[in-house]
């Protein structure tokens, strides 16, 4: 069973990687903030995923992660190519597992709560 803290905390945590990005994409001079944050939130997210699936053996997750899988293999070359479609995909990625933790962390967090469930 998926804690609330545990949701909580990677709300907040995407959440705000995904407002710095939001804030800094269209300053142009903030370029490496924008690539570092977006690292930091795919690596964040990645553990994420791998955590639900691994741990709670929760099924969309091991879709995310090969789409995250896939999406390092193909970035290299989609940076050389069609440098600003692929930061497009990586951050339709990102928002759509946002997206998608919003959803499990309403779910977790309206689950009725035992008296042993102090977190």
């Amino acid at each position: 069973m998926v804690s609330r803290l545990r949701m909580k905390l990677d709300l907040l945590l995407q959440g705000i990687l995904l407002a710095i990005l939001a804030f800094a994409i269209s300053l142009e001079p903030w370029r490496t903030v924008v690539i570092v944050a977006l690292i930091i939130l795919a690596c964040i997210q990645i553990t994420s995923a791998a955590q639900l699936w691994w741990w709670h053996r929760y099924r969309p997750a091991k879709t995310y992660l090969w789409f995250f899988l896939g999406m390092g293999v193909v970035l290299p070359i989609g940076l050389h190519f069609f440098n600003p479609l692929a930061w497009l995909c990586l951050i339709a990625l990102a928002v759509a597992y946002f997206s998608h933790t919003i959803y499990m962390a309403t779910v977790v967090l309206r689950r009725p709560r035992s008296f042993w469930d102090i977190t």
